[in-house]
């Protein structure tokens, strides 16, 4: 008879060794670990605008689509270190991190509601050493804190089953609205959490009912006061965001733009169950495969050994990775593709406390810790049996967790980071007159606010550019080399030079210089 394992001491202390792991996989050489491109500056510059003009905003940042955002609660997350430091980017950057530390602790509860305590110890451990969740606790970035909102959400809906009880549901609701508000695909959710909760509706007597209905009424309003910006923008607008939302799923969602249904799905559940363990797929495509294998196995150890407590839960986490799978492909079909050298990935990160509970139910499961492989009378054949078990679950751990730490990622960001953006405002700043420059990114589809934000920090605010306008006079040209095959023409002379000839500004540079390998910073003249 399988026993629900209460939290004691030794439990603690392997969530605070956890956690401890966590730290020295993420805080050691912070402020130089994470990139520092156009969404960093596009989104403190509305943090900034907030602190020193306030603008409080209502809208989070936008969508790849461009037609719509994301929700305003990621802004109201940093807003506390942004308020305190006057928008330090390092102050704001420690606090994804703290998210971070957050996302370990809540896989660890979800592993020990799942299947108690060495489940959730597996979970802890796989979590502090993902490369993945590494790469999003130290950089700036809206989807970066979504694992966190679907630990919560699928925590609470595990414990209002598994538990009887009914208020956490509401926790659940909490984790939703997170996880909807910091990526939009985190709404993907919401159908499996709703369905769970019809179900616990069902399975109650009819005087218990009232119990769920009122922590289902509870839930929607948690998630409805999450969309009180949105709603007020839209009521300033005309609904402009919900029309571009709109207008996206009747026909930008790309449907079509690249192999059939079936092919899109196998390449969705690829990526998903390999991302916590590899990161991008393609940088490690073998490794990438047999992790992918691996998990597969694993689940199905987990559903087949995981025994009573773990089956709610393993059901529910089967059943939003299967619904997940067609809802990606038809909503995100970049996820058929991955850019060198920019972040991908992030639309499917709400399965990632999915994957790895489910890898750490299936280890725990295999070593006899969980469920139906449970047996302290076991002799002879089945004591041999249960020591291969063991053999076969700590192999497992111990190959995701080697492949992860090969994958983590590197100790400096290749672009230099926040420091190096800084340090290139400064100098701009020294040497040019910068409220008579227009900012130019180039290609001109980038936004140059990767160097606007330093330089506004600093006061000195550079004029924006107008599609189709020239410049009033010189102009700061901010290229990225890694667009080099998109615009036909190299950062440092050929690119420079043609924008300098379309706009009529002075074709001799005032200044040039390398701000990282993926700043390449122009001064040109007035005519």
């Amino acid at each position: 008879m399988e026993r629900a394992s209460r939290i004691g001491l030794q439990d603690v202390l392997c969530l605070v060794g956890i956690l401890v792991l966590a730290i020295v996989t993420r805080l050691p050489g912070l402020a130089l670990r994470g990139q520092w491109d156009a969404d960093q500056g596009n989104e403190l510059l509305v943090l900034l605008h907030w602190v020193r003009d306030g603008q409080v905003p209502l809208l989070g940042p936008s969508t790849f689509a461009g037609t719509f955002h994301h929700g305003a609660l990621y802004y109201y997350l940093l807003a506390p270190a942004a308020f305190l430091t006057d928008v330090d980017p390092h102050a704001i950057v420690l606090t994804i991190a703290i998210l971070g530390l957050a996302t370990v602790a809540a896989i660890w509860a979800l592993g020990y509601a799942v299947g108690g305590r060495w489940t959730g110890h597996v979970a802890g451990v796989l979590a502090a050493a993902s490369p993945a969740l590494v790469l999003g606790s130290t950089f700036i970035w809206n989807p970066n804190p979504v694992p966190l909102g679907a630990a919560l959400a699928l925590l609470g809906a595990v414990l209002a089953w598994t538990r009887y009880s009914a208020r956490w549901w509401l926790l659940a609701a909490v984790g939703c609205t997170l996880a909807m508000q910091l990526h939009v695909s985190g709404g993907l959710l919401v159908p499996p959490l709703l369905l769970a909760w019809v179900l616990d509706l069902s399975r109650r007597p009819t005087g218990e009912r009232g119990t769920v209905l009122l922590a289902g009424l509870g839930g929607a309003a948690i998630v409805a006061a999450g969309y009180l910006p949105l709603l007020v923008h839209e009521l300033q607008t005309g609904f402009t965001d919900i029309q571009g939302l709109v207008g996206y799923l009747r026909g930008g969602t790309g449907v079509g733009a690249g192999g059939d249904l079936v092919t899109r799905m196998l390449v969705v559940a690829f990526r998903s169950l390999a991302w916590p363990f590899t990161g991008v797929i393609t940088e490690a495509p073998m490794a990438s495969a047999a992790v992918t294998v691996v998990v597969i196995m694993l689940l199905g150890v987990a559903l087949r050994g995981g025994g009573n407590r773990s089956r709610p839960a393993l059901v529910l986490f089967t059943g939003t990775l299967l619904w997940s799978l067609p809802a990606l492909a038809l909503t995100a079909p970049t996820l058929l593709s991955a850019v060198p050298g920019l972040p991908n990935d992030h639309y499917h990160t709400y399965l990632d406390p999915l994957v790895l509970v489910v890898a750490a139910t299936g280890i725990a499961a295999a070593a006899g810790y969980v469920g139906r492989f449970v047996d302290p009378r076991a002799s002879g054949g089945r004591r041999e049996s249960r020591l291969v078990g063991r053999g076969l679950g700590l192999a497992a751990l111990v190959v995701l967790v080697a492949v992860s730490v090969w994958r983590w990622p590197p100790a400096s960001a290749e672009d230099g980071g926040w420091p190096l953006a800084d340090k290139a405002a400064v100098r701009l700043i020294a040497g040019q007159d910068i409220p008579a420059l227009t900012l130019v990114s180039l290609p001109e589809v980038k936004s140059p606010d990767a160097i606007r934000f330093p330089l506004e920090r600093r006061g000195a605010v550079p004029l924006s550019a107008v599609a189709g306008e020239d410049p009033p006079g010189g102009a700061i040209l901010v290229c990225d080399p890694l667009f080099e095959d998109l615009m036909g023409a190299r950062c440092g002379g050929e690119a420079e030079l043609a924008y300098a000839t379309h706009a009529g500004t002075g074709r001799v540079p005032l200044d040039r210089f390398t701000a990282g390998a993926r700043r390449t910073i122009t001064v040109l003249p007035g005519q």
